[in-house]
């Protein structure tokens, strides 16, 4: 097995991971980022990431046939050394030998020097590590494989939140005309405060409905919560109810309006969109809920959809979570649909190992994820439902964007099931965004909440609330650490 690996955590040392049959040695990417033949005045990761790509292709022009000659392969640079793969033909396979030359690392240009046809300076192999065999076809594609992960690296130059907070805006639109023009929430409030569940009751409203209504209205700061008494801020009573300046009737013009009325109904029903239509509810699946993702098609659609932003926040995620780098470990990834989540680990740890659970439909699109990104032979696709099928143990348990697609009883099973199915010391991550302890916010999350009530049977949660799901469940959390898009990981760990 052969795999050259950048760990990008911002040390330039010790960060580049080359797996050489069993043995894992660490170099470094100072002079990677220093090659003065690719941008000279960049040393960012990036940079580190564009010269290995650079190497990759060099090393996959000199193997376009199989040698006749030995060759050598750059895969460390040092200030007094360098390190090279020795590939020598040998009854049409190639022998693989480690070793090192005291060529200094200032005189070697990586993206320039990454195959070299002569011996280098005094080479040595390295003690204790084996030679390896490979096929000329095996090599190139251990090759090809390296290329492809570092596709999954990349970071956004960009922040795409913004652009989110607009797309997720119009939520916002709807739930305020659906309290003032459908619900009059707040003549219910202006004699004074309600306690929550009697406000509840007055709007004959269920909790997660309720929940998702006043957050958002919350957030809007046009609600109060305090000691679990409800009441209209200020400005609410000032334009919200029958007073001098009222502006019920200014925000009534979008009360018959479809996105308005479609949403009244949701939260009187609490049932997603799609219930009750041919095709079942969009972004659910689970045994007893008819669901789009049995079609095949649908469940592509929506899953390289989701797939959209998975690929903006998972290089993100994955620098987050620390992994052992020097010894095997595995992860379940539960629900990991494109598997872009797992695919961005495997590519940043070399002797990782994950399987992902979904439904047979959606695990075909995270299969050809996995080849593209040249971590299939270490990726497991495991087809079951979530809530029913056994889950096989695992180091770490991974719910990247699962849980707030289920209403609290399942949050709370799901939960449960991924805590006993850790292995000794494992941890369970909860990738997700997060609403304030006291639910009071923020708007975008609030909003948020309000799609994924939508078209799910969940919401979005608090930290704290999750904390209580996991402490229950006999873990000890730290975190959330913020990620990207207004994500954050919580790590529940075995004590």
């Amino acid at each position: 097995m052969l795999r050259l690996i950048f760990k990008d955590d911002g040390s330039e040392h010790e960060d580049l991971l080359l797996q050489f049959g069993e043995e894992l040695k660490r170099g470094d990417s100072y002079y990677l980022a220093l090659d003065r033949a690719i941008d000279p005045k960049d040393s960012s990761p990036r940079k580190v990431r564009v010269v290995l790509r650079a190497m990759f292709t060099a090393w996959l022009k000199a193997l376009e046939v199989l040698p006749s000659e030995r060759l050598y392969l750059l895969v460390d640079v040092s200030d007094q050394s360098t390190t090279w793969i020795e590939v020598t033909p040998k009854n049409e396979k190639l022998k693989l030998k480690l070793g090192w030359s005291t060529r200094e690392g200032f005189s070697v240009t990586p993206s320039k020097d990454a195959v070299c046809h002569s011996t280098p300076d005094d080479f040595t192999a390295v003690t204790g590590v084996d030679k390896l065999k490979m096929s000329h076809e095996d090599l190139c594609d251990s090759i090809e494989r390296c290329r492809r992960m570092l596709d999954v690296q990349e970071c956004s130059e960009s922040d795409p939140t913004s652009i989110l907070e607009h797309y997720r805006g119009a939520y916002g639109s709807q739930l305020l005309v659906a309290a003032v023009s459908h619900f009059d929430l707040f003549t219910k409030l202006a004699n004074g405060p309600l306690m929550m569940d009697e406000l509840r009751r007055q709007l004959e409203l269920e909790k997660r409905p309720f929940n998702v209504l006043t957050t958002a209205l919350r957030a809007m700061e046009l609600l109060e919560v305090d000691r679990g008494r409800v009441s209209a801020t200020p400005q609410a009573l000032a334009h919200l109810t029958a007073q001098t300046f009222d502006m019920r009737d200014y925000i009534g013009l979008m009360a018959t309006s479809p996105d308005v009325l479609n949403m009244v109904e949701l939260l009187r029903n609490n049932k997603p969109v799609g219930s009750d239509s041919d095709d079942g509810v969009a972004f659910i699946f689970r045994d007893g809920v008819k669901s789009a993702m049995d079609s095949s098609n649908l469940a592509r659609h929506f899953t390289e959809s989701l797939a959209g932003r998975a690929k903006i926040v998972a290089p993100v995620m994955a620098r987050q979570i620390e992994l052992p780098v020097d010894e095997p470990s595995t992860l379940l990834d539960v629900g990991g649909g494109s598997g872009i989540y797992s695919i961005a680990l495997l590519a940043r740890y070399p002797l990782l190992t994950a399987t992902i659970m979904d439904s047979e439909e959606v695990l075909a699109v995270a299969d050809e994820y996995a080849q593209r990104y040249g971590v299939d032979d270490r990726l497991t696709l495991l087809p079951g439902d979530m809530f029913t099928s056994p889950l096989p143990k695992s180091d770490r348990v991974l719910l990247s964007n699962i849980l707030h697609d289920w209403d609290v009883p399942e949050c709370y099973k799901l939960v449960q099931r991924c805590a006993e199915a850790l292995s000794d010391e494992g941890q369970l991550l909860i990738h997700d965004v997060y609403l304030h302890d006291d639910l009071s916010g923020p708007l975008p999350i609030a909003l948020y909440s309000a799609a994924l009530f939508s078209f799910t049977e969940g919401r979005a949660y608090s930290a704290a609330e999750y904390q209580d799901w996991m402490e229950d469940a006999g873990l000890q959390v730290s975190g959330p650490f913020a990620t990207a898009v207004h994500c954050g990981v919580l790590v529940g760990q075995q004590p």
